[in-house]
C-alpha cells in the first residue's frame, strides 16, 4: 500500500451466484461504508430478475451506488464508468476512508481503478481477454475499447470481431499513439475474488436459475423482448428465451441452456480473476476475511 494514499478501494469480486451481495454487505457494516456495484447488467434499470439484482431489503441495509441507475437505452460503457465511478469515489472518500466495490465485471473493474490501455504486453494473454469480453459483454464493448484507442473505424470491420481484436492487438503495440484512460490517482485498491468448490458453486447457480423462473423472470423476459437488439439484452438468460419466445428451443431447452451457459459464464470469470494479476483468492467465510482485514 502507498503510505502517501490514506484511502483504500477493498474489490471484492467473484463468478455469478458465489454469494458476493451479501459478503459485501456485511464487509461494508462493518467498516460502516458504502458499495459501488460493478456489474455491467445490473446497472440498467430495465433487468432485474434475470441479472440477479439486490432485493430491496438487501438494497436497505448498506447504501449501493450504480444499481438500476442506467436505462438500456442508453448507452453506457467501460469508459463511462470509469470516470462515473472515479467522480463518486471523490465524494465518497471524502466521509469514508473505505469504499467497498463488488461484482462480477472484470473489465469495469480494471476501467475504473487500473484504466484500460494498461492491457497485458503479451499478444496471447490479450488476445484471450479481448475474447472473454467479446463473449461475456458482446462486441459492442470490442468497439468501444477501439473507439477509445482511436482506431479507424473506416480501416477496421467493426462488424468483425476478430477483425477488431486484431487492431487493438497492433494498436496495443503503439501506446504512445493511444488515446488512455487513467488510472486512479487518489487511493490504493486491494482485490480479492470469492470461490467455492466448483460444484457447490454450479448447485448454485442451477438453483438460481430455478428462483428467478419462481420470481418471474419469463415475463421480465417477454416485456423487453422488443428490445433485443440492445447490446444490454445480450445477456445470459434473456437470450436464451428470445429464442425460446421464437420458437427455436423448447421451454425446457431454453432453461437447460441459462443454465450452462451462466456455469460456462462463471468459470471465464474465475479464470479473468485467476490471470488478472493482484487478485487474491479467499473464501466466502465473511469473520474469516474480516479477521484478515484486522490483521493487515
Amino acid at each position: 500500500m502507498d503510505p502517501q494514499k490514506t484511502k483504500k478501494l477493498i474489490v471484492l469480486a467473484g463468478p455469478t451466484a458465489v454469494g458476493k451481495t451479501n459478503f459485501a454487505i456485511e464487509v461494508a457494516k462493518y467498516f460502516k461504508t458504502e458499495i459501488i456495484s460493478c456489474d455491467s447488467r445490473q446497472i440498467y434499470k430495465e433487468l432485474n430478475i434475470g441479472v440477479a439484482r439486490p432485493s430491496k431489503q438487501e438494497l436497505s441495509e448498506v447504501k449501493h451506488h450504480f444499481i438500476a441507475s442506467q436505462s438500456i437505452h442508453d448507452p453506457y460503457d467501460a469508459g463511462l464508468y470509469n470516470q462515473d465511478v472515479n467522480s463518486l469515489l471523490k465524494e465518497l472518500f471524502k466521509k469514508h476512508d473505505i469504499v467497498i466495490m463488488t461484482g462480477g465485471t472484470g473489465l469495469y473493474i480494471k476501467a475504473a481503478t487500473e484504466g484500460l490501455d494498461n492491457l497485458p504486453p503479451k499478444n496471447d494473454q490479450l488476445r484471450q481477454q479481448l475474447n472473454f469480453i467479446l463473449e461475456s459483454e458482446g462486441i459492442d464493448a470490442l468497439i468501444n475499447i477501439a473507439k477509445s484507442m482511436d482506431i479507424d473505424g473506416d480501416k477496421v470491420n467493426l462488424s468483425n470481431p476478430q477483425r477488431i481484436i486484431r487492431a487493438i492487438e497492433i494498436k496495443q503495440g503503439k501506446p504512445d499513439d493511444a488515446k488512455e484512460i487513467p488510472p486512479n490517482d487518489f487511493y490504493d485498491t486491494s482485490y480479492y475474488y470469492l470461490n467455492r468448490d466448483r460444484q457447490e458453486l454450479y448447485n448454485r447457480i442451477n438453483k438460481r436459475v430455478d428462483q428467478m423462473l419462481r420470481d418471474g423472470f419469463e415475463a421480465e423476459a417477454k416485456s423487453l423482448l422488443p428490445n433485443r437488439n440492445l447490446n444490454a439484452l445480450n445477456t445470459v438468460g434473456y437470450k436464451e428465451f428470445f429464442a425460446f419466445f421464437d420458437g427455436e428451443l423448447s421451454k425446457e431447452i431454453a432453461i437447460d441452456k441459462m443454465k450452462q451457459h451462466t456455469r460456462n459464464y462463471a468459470k471465464r470469470q474465475l479464470t479473468w480473476f485467476r490471470n488478472h494479476g493482484g487478485y487474491k483468492e479467499i473464501s466466502t467465510d465473511v469473520d474469516l476475511f474480516l479477521n484478515i482485514m484486522k490483521l493487515g
